[in-house]
C-alpha cells in the first residue's frame, strides 16, 4: 500500500529499490573483479622484482659464461669428480674397490719444453755389491708451468743511403703498420682487443696488468688504438656484411647499450646494439651494428637487399623489413616460451597451471629438435611435419580455448597474447629443414657482448662504440668458428696495411670465418 500523497505503490518502490541494489551489487562485483586483477598484477610484478633481485633471472639452463661467473667457483669446481678428459678412462683401486678416473690428455706438442733431468745423488748411484749404476733411460712425466705474458721492444733500424759519407740520398721505407707512426705492434694490439672483446677485460684493468711489468700504457692510449684499428678493419667488416645479406637465412636481435658523449643526446639516453647472424652452415658470421635508435628503419638499413628467411622475436621494429619482397619472417619459440616460463615462476596462482601445460608442449617440441639435431635437412623437414606439426596444432587449439579465461594484462594473459599473435611465425621453421626453432644462436652471441658490458658498463663516445661493434664482430665470429681470435687478429693486423685489392680483403675475411687457415 502506498503512502498518502505518493505517486507510487509500495510494491513499485520496493521493486525500484531492489533494482537499484542489484545494480550496485553488479557494480561492486565488477569493481571487485577489477581490483582482484589489479592485485594479482601487482603481486606478479612484486614476485618478478624479487626474482630479479634475489633469484635466478635466467631459465633453467646455464651458459658456459654464466658458470664462469659463479662467485664460489673454486669451491664448486673442486667438488666435481677429478676428471681431466672425457675421452679415455682408467680404473684406480682405492681401499678395496675400483673407481674410474679420467686419463689426462697429453699436453700440446707446440708448447715449449724445458728438460729437467732428475738423477740420484752420487752416493746412491751404486748397486748393493758396489757396482756403479748406469743411466739406462728416463721415465717421462710432464707438468704445466706458466710465465706472465712477455712484452718486448722491436727496434727498427732503417738504412739510410748515400753515395759517400754525408751525401744522403734516401732511406729504406717504414714497415707497413695498421697504426702508421704508432708504437704498437700487431701482437700487442691483438692482445688488447682479445682481452677486452673476447675476455671482457676493461682497458683500465689491462692498464694495471701492464703496470706490473713496469710498462706505462694508459687506457686512453689503448682506447685510441682500438678506434684506429677498427677503422682499418672496416673493409673486412663490409665484406662480412655483404655475405650476411647474401645468405638465405639471417637471425637478428638487439640489446641495450649506453654512450656517454653523443651529440644531441644526454649521457642517460638509451642506445642499441643490433646483432645479425647466419645460424646455418659451417662458416657462420655474427655482426654488431651500433645505432642510437631502435626504429625499424635501422633493421631495413643494415639488411638492405636481403632476401630469405628472417628469424626475429615479436618486436614490431622488424615489421617493415619482413614485409619487403623476398623476405619471409619466422618466429622464435625461445621468446614465446619465456612468457609462459615467467607466468609459471612469478604469475598469479590461477595462471601457473596453464603455464605449466604450455611449458609441457614446449618441452616436447624442444626435445624433438634435440633428437633431430644431427639429421640432414631433408629428413629434419619431413620428421618435423610428421611429429612437430601435430604438437603445434594441439597446442594452438588448447591456447585458443583458455586465452579468454584469463585477464589479458596478467602474465599468463600476455603469454597467450604473444603466442597467438606470433603463432604463424613460430611455425615458420617447419618450411625448411635448415632453419632453427628459435633464435638461440644470436642470443648466445649477444650474451658474450652483455658479459663485457657488465664489466665496462658504458661506452665513452660514439667512435668508441662503433669501434667496439667492429671488433666484437670479428672476435665473436672467430670464436664461434673455432678460430683462435688472437692469432687471427695478429695476422690480420699485420696484413691489412698491405692489402690493396678486394680479393686480398676477402682472403682476410675468410680467416675469421675459418674458410681458410691462418698462415
Amino acid at each position: 500500500m502506498s503512502q498518502p500523497g505518493s505517486l507510487f505503490s509500495e510494491n513499485e518502490l520496493l521493486k525500484a529499490e531492489n533494482t537499484g541494489l542489484r545494480d550496485r551489487l553488479n557494480l561492486s562485483e565488477e569493481q571487485n573483479k577489477h581490483l582482484k586483477e589489479e592485485f594479482e598484477k601487482l603481486q606478479e610484478t612484486l614476485r618478478e622484482l624479487k626474482r630479479q633481485i634475489f633469484g635466478k633471472k635466467s631459465e633453467r639452463w646455464q651458459s658456459e659464461e654464466q658458470i664462469l661467473f659463479i662467485f664460489d667457483e673454486i669451491e664448486v669446481e673442486s667438488k666435481k669428480p677429478d676428471v681431466d678428459s672425457d675421452e679415455t678412462e682408467a680404473e684406480v683401486e682405492v681401499k678395496g674397490y675400483k673407481k674410474k678416473r679420467g686419463k689426462r690428455k697429453p699436453l700440446p706438442e707446440h708448447l715449449e719444453r724445458e728438460i729437467v733431468k732428475v738423477e740420484l745423488p752420487p752416493e746412491e748411484q751404486f748397486a748393493e755389491d758396489g757396482t756403479p749404476l748406469k743411466v739406462l733411460g728416463y721415465e717421462l712425466s710432464e707438468k704445466l708451468d706458466y710465465e706472465p705474458a712477455k712484452t718486448k721492444v722491436i727496434q727498427y733500424q732503417r738504412a739510410k743511403y748515400g753515395v759517400d759519407s754525408g751525401d744522403y740520398i734516401t732511406t729504406a721505407p717504414p714497415v707497413p703498420s695498421i697504426i702508421p707512426k704508432g708504437m704498437a705492434m700487431p701482437g700487442l694490439l691483438a692482445a688488447i682487443a682479445v682481452a677486452k672483446f673476447a675476455d671482457g677485460l676493461p682497458l683500465y684493468r689491462q692498464e694495471e696488468i701492464f703496470k706490473r711489468q713496469d710498462i706505462e700504457l694508459n687506457r686512453t692510449t689503448m682506447a685510441r688504438w682500438m678506434v684506429e684499428v677498427a677503422k682499418a678493419l672496416q673493409p673486412i667488416w663490409n665484406v662480412l656484411s655483404d655475405r650476411v645479406k647474401e645468405s638465405f637465412y639471417v637471425s637478428c636481435d638487439e640489446t641495450r647499450t649506453q654512450v656517454l658523449k653523443e651529440k644531441g643526446r644526454t649521457a642517460e639516453s638509451q642506445s642499441w646494439m643490433w646483432v645479425r647472424s647466419t645460424p646455418y652452415g659451417e662458416n657462420k658470421i655474427v655482426l654488431f651494428d651500433y645505432s642510437p635508435s631502435r626504429s625499424g628503419d635501422v633493421a631495413v638499413e643494415i639488411l638492405e637487399g636481403f632476401k630469405g628467411f628472417l628469424q626475429v622475436d615479436g618486436y614490431g621494429g622488424y615489421n617493415k623489413l619482413s614485409k619487403q619482397d623476398g623476405v619471409t619472417r619466422i618466429g622464435c619459440s625461445m621468446h614465446a616460451r619465456r612468457y609462459f616460463e615467467k607466468a609459471h615462476k612469478v604469475g598469479a596462482k590461477s595462471g601457473k597451471t596453464l603455464a605449466e601445460v604450455a611449458l609441457g608442449y614446449y618441452k616436447k617440441l624442444f626435445e624433438l629438435e634435440e633428437n633431430l639435431r644431427e639429421k640432414p635437412p631433408d629428413e629434419r623437414y619431413r620428421l618435423r611435419l610428421e611429429e612437430a606439426k601435430p604438437i603445434w596444432d594441439e597446442f594452438k587449439e588448447w591456447a585458443d580455448k583458455n586465452q579468454a579465461k584469463v585477464p589479458p594484462t596478467s602474465k599468463i594473459g600476455k603469454a597467450f597474447t604473444y603466442f597467438s599473435s606470433e603463432y604463424e611465425h613460430l611455425l615458420g621453421y617447419l618450411m625448411d629443414g635448415r632453419l632453427e626453432i628459435d633464435s638461440g644462436f644470436v642470443e648466445r652471441c649477444i650474451r658474450k657482448f652483455a658479459i663485457g658490458r657488465n664489466n665496462w658498463m658504458f661506452s665513452d663516445s660514439e667512435a668508441g662504440v662503433e669501434a667496439s661493434a667492429i671488433l666484437y664482430s670479428l672476435v665473436i665470429t672467430a670464436k664461434i668458428n673455432g678460430v683462435n681470435p688472437y692469432r687471427a687478429l695478429k695476422y690480420i693486423f699485420t696484413e691489412i696495411p698491405k692489402a690493396q685489392t678486394l680479393g686480398e680483403i676477402e682472403n682476410l675475411a675468410d680467416i675469421i670465418i675459418a674458410k681458410q687457415p691462418i698462415p
